[in-house]
């Protein structure tokens, strides 16, 4: 009788564990994407490329996978949001980060305080 509880109950929290890392690592390259193409934008470079390098790693744990970035005077704003897979059906698991970084510009010897 005992083990009709506990081999569902243990299934499930060995599913819930495994959905967490999955969650996790996709949070984590999905900063990572975010900060990238944030330096890559302030830089004045191609910031989808470098948001693809590291996205390309995730894409068989995540499904529609959005990159928005925000280009001011003074910073570059980066968000990815990625909807996480799931192992079992319980929850939505979804991601969304944002890195920031000042826009890079040249300012003359004589016009710096």
């Amino acid at each position: 009788m005992a083990t009709v509880i506990v081999l569902p109950a243990a299934l499930l929290g060995i599913w819930l564990v495994i959905q967490y890392a999955i969650a996790a690592h996709v949070r984590h390259v999905a900063l990572a994407a975010a900060q990238d193409a944030a330096i890559a934008a302030a830089a004045g470079q191609d910031w989808n490329e470098a948001a693809g390098n590291d996205l390309a790693a995730i894409e068989s744990m995540t499904s529609g996978v959005s990159i928005s970035p925000s280009v001011g005077s003074e910073q570059v704003v980066v968000t990815v949001h990625a909807d996480v897979l799931q192992v079992f059906p319980i929850g939505d698991f979804d991601v969304t980060v944002s890195a920031a970084a000042p826009v890079e510009r040249f300012i003359p010897q004589p016009e710096r305080p």
